[in-house]
């Protein structure tokens, strides 16, 4: 049983060869067929024969390329989405770690340039302040002259260097 199966098999196979062979000479056959009438109708109708492949030849390219253009657009789409939120993802981290440094955020640093024009319009906008008038009691002390220490005299000057070294012997 075995043995028939295989015939069978190796029979199969040469039937596909055979057909394959035979498919390729007719193919054969006709592009020799098709070059010796071209040699005999002349070169018109070489020249359609070249426009026909030429057009077939666009047709493809079209086809591949319109394929090849939309998996191309696909992969941009998907690989701009990425981008996007690394991006973000990017902001966000730089954001929190300015924070926890101290520094300022763009729009506390806007809401303090408009307090500062704020402040700056209030400013322009009042009166300039009048010059304080001094009077009697505002004119400041005649400085002080200053007194010399007076000196310790002999007896006393003994007696300040002795009470260290007392208190060094209670300890």
């Amino acid at each position: 049983m075995a043995k028939k199966l295989k015939e069978m098999a190796a029979a199969d196979q040469h039937a596909i060869v055979d057909a394959v062979v035979g498919s390729a000479q007719q193919i054969w056959q006709a592009g020799l067929g098709a070059f010796a009438r071209a040699q005999q109708e002349g070169s018109e109708l070489f020249d359609k024969l070249v426009r026909d492949g030429v057009d077939l030849h666009e047709l493809t390219q079209k086809l591949a390329g319109d394929r090849v253009s939309g998996v191309a657009e696909r992969v941009g789409r998907q690989a701009s989405g990425s981008w996007d939120r690394i991006e973000k993802l990017f902001e966000e981290r730089v954001a929190r770690a300015m924070r926890a440094l101290g520094v300022p955020s763009h729009d506390e640093l806007d809401a303090l340039r408009r307090e500062l024009a704020e402040l700056k319009a209030a400013f322009a906008a009042a009166p300039p302040p009048k010059p304080a008038r001094r009077s009697a009691a505002a004119k400041p002390a005649p400085a002080a002259k200053a007194t010399p220490k007076p000196a310790l005299k002999a007896p006393a000057r003994a007696a300040a260097k002795r009470q260290p070294k007392a208190a060094a012997r209670h300890h």
